[in-house]
């Protein structure tokens, strides 16, 4: 992705729990394609609603062709950032949503499957590493920071 000055809105849809699917006995009341994603309400009785955002990320179902990695998460938002910072930009990364909709899973994942956080990271010193001379240093100031209400 190239880097960009605007604000990148994103939605990943994470695996459905056993709970969720209890409710709407199993019903896919999410789609995504590309950029839009759609809510259908008949599962439970209300209107279709329909969203576009700059990406939506379906991360739902292993197996499926639309499936969205870390990987992929990290190069479509996690590259516009370094990119940025590498530029004097401060940058930020924003990850909003109620306990269990997936923040934490995709800001630093599992050592096995890392999120963007430490892709971020591991690249950004990289690059330090490798730009570094005796006329061009770099300062990092980073901060990480969960609330919750």
């Amino acid at each position: 992705m190239p880097a960009s000055n605007k604000i990148v809105v994103a939605v990943r849809c994470r695996p459905i729990n056993r709970r969720e699917e209890a409710f709407v006995d199993g019903a896919r009341c999410l789609t995504m394609q590309g950029t839009h994603t759609m809510l259908s309400g008949k599962p439970v009785g209300k209107e279709d609603k329909s969203f576009n955002f700059d990406y939506s990320f379906w991360s739902a179902e292993p197996g499926d062709s639309q499936f969205a990695t870390q990987v992929d998460v990290y190069e479509c938002l996690g590259l516009g950032v370094l990119e940025n910072a590498f530029k004097g930009y401060n940058a930020c990364i924003f990850a909003y949503g109620q306990t269990g909709s997936g923040k934490t899973f995709t800001m630093m994942g599992p050592q096995s499957d890392r999120g963007l956080i430490p892709r971020i990271c591991d690249e950004l010193f990289t690059r330090i590493e490798e730009k570094t001379t005796s006329d061009l240093s770099f300062k990092v100031e980073c901060s990480y920071m969960e609330i919750y209400n």
